[in-house]
């Protein structure tokens, strides 16, 4: 066990909501699961896949020597034990990191403690984190709302604060969102996203700055032209929000250095056009309990020279989905390969220029299909998004916009979403 930091159980809502009621109602005290580990700094998240019923008694012998196991428990009424003498009681292996989480501590219904355990050493959990509608979070030592703002900066932020609720504004303000692609759609959603307050901000885009991206790419100049698209738009996001914490990766969403960044992101979006980046976002988004937001948009010549202007809108939460398994990935076995191959690799096939897979982009439609993603993201904050959801837009000249939309399910056989890690430290 680290000597410093802190540890975070996260599980995903539908784990969540799916053990709850058999420990609400009584039937079980017990409901127990392996853990990966996803070190985010001084910050490690302890990943629940699965928690099954348990009864109660020794849990550590179930589960391999060196493997990391939690538990959540729910007492029944009239017991006061601690989560220390749950610790006891369930009997880790000295080897083994463990979580144990008591609900219902020290008798008041809504209250909870927690422990991590390895060998004779103890730490408090510092937070319990349910990934879904909502994303709840629970901290051993609640943070002091606007502590760190001025009277200015209360001002400045008064009006979406407003709108938003005050408890759905917090978790903006607390959010890390990872972003691949930073050109058209993806300079949109970077500015949407810090003029709602995201408190920090990852940028990935390997491409250089050209002439023609600056018709539809937000807040850049021809002086940029020629420098990393990251770079320039980082410095000008910075300057709307001097306090934005901005970081910039000139290289490709497969690149080693976007895993380890990506691994603290709350919210991983991806607005890119081609398919490599939005597979990788959706694996990491599953191994690592994150949500995915996906935004593509296009404008495309039909078959007697009407154009067709169109966009998908797709966020999945952990479990319900994914780009592979819902739809949207015309060449999954090509992505698939540019994913997984080994640094160096040969490419088996060159990406076609723009202008052979589309007629070209619109401001208007991106800055459209940009907004309708954000606002489900803060929908899913505030609780009203209670599964994965796919919008589908389609512009009719003359006629207006037409929209489809509705909640998505995974595919079971989905190798992505629906992946059972194995046992041990896999997420490390």
């Amino acid at each position: 066990m680290p000597s410093s930091g802190c540890y975070e159980l996260v599980i995903s809502r539908d784990v969540w909501e799916r053990i709850m009621p058999s420990l609400v109602d009584g039937q079980n005290e017990l409901a127990v699961g392996t853990l990966r580990r996803n070190a985010c700094g001084e910050r490690i998240e302890l990943l629940v896949d699965d928690l099954q019923p348990s009864a109660p008694g020794p849990q550590g012998e179930r589960f391999p020597p060196l493997a990391d196991w939690g538990a959540i428990v729910r007492p029944q009424p009239g017991r006061a034990d601690s989560v220390a003498d749950w610790a006891l009681r369930l009997r880790p292996r000295a080897a083994q990191l463990s979580a144990i989480v008591l609900l219902g501590a020290d008798g008041d219904s809504g209250a909870w403690d927690g422990l991590v355990v390895q060998g004779n050493r103890t730490r408090p959990l510092a937070a319990l984190r349910v990934v879904g509608s909502g994303m709840l979070r629970a901290d051993r030592q609640p943070p002091q709302p606007d502590a760190d703002l001025t009277s200015d900066a209360l001002t400045r932020w008064s009006r979406t604060r407003g709108a938003l609720g005050d408890a759905v504004w917090q978790r903006v303000r607390r959010s890390h969102v990872a972003l691949f692609g930073a050109s058209r759609t993806g300079s949109i959603a970077a500015f949407q996203f810090a003029a709602l307050g995201v408190g920090r901000l990852l940028l990935c885009d390997p491409d250089t700055l050209e002439i023609h991206n600056l018709d539809a790419m937000q807040g850049v100049t021809e002086e940029d032209v020629g420098r990393t698209k990251v770079e320039a738009l980082a410095e000008r996001l910075v300057g709307c929000r001097p306090d934005l914490f901005v970081q910039g990766l000139a290289c490709c969403a497969t690149d080693a250095r976007v895993v380890e960044r990506v691994r603290c992101a709350d919210l991983i979006v991806t607005c890119a056009d081609s398919d490599t980046p939005r597979l990788a976002a959706a694996m990491l988004a599953s191994r690592l309990l994150k949500v995915h937001l996906d935004v593509g948009t296009g404008v495309t010549a039909g078959e007697s020279g009407e154009r067709q202007i169109a966009a998908d809108v797709r966020l999945f939460v952990p479990g319900h989905g994914c780009v592979a398994c819902v739809g949207g990935l015309p060449d999954e076995e090509q992505a698939r390969y540019e994913v997984l191959a080994p640094p160096g690799a040969l490419r088996r096939a060159r990406s076609r220029p723009w202008h052979q897979q589309r007629a070209g982009s619109l401001v208007t439609i991106n800055a459209m299909a940009v907004s309708v993603a954000v606002q489900l993201w803060l929908d899913l904050l505030g609780g009203h998004l209670p599964s994965s959801h796919w919008s589908r837009l389609r512009w009719h000249p003359g006629r207006g916009l037409e929209i489809h939309a509705g909640t998505v399910t995974a595919r079971p056989d989905c190798k992505v979403c629906q992946r059972v890690p194995s046992n041990g430290h896999s997420g490390q």
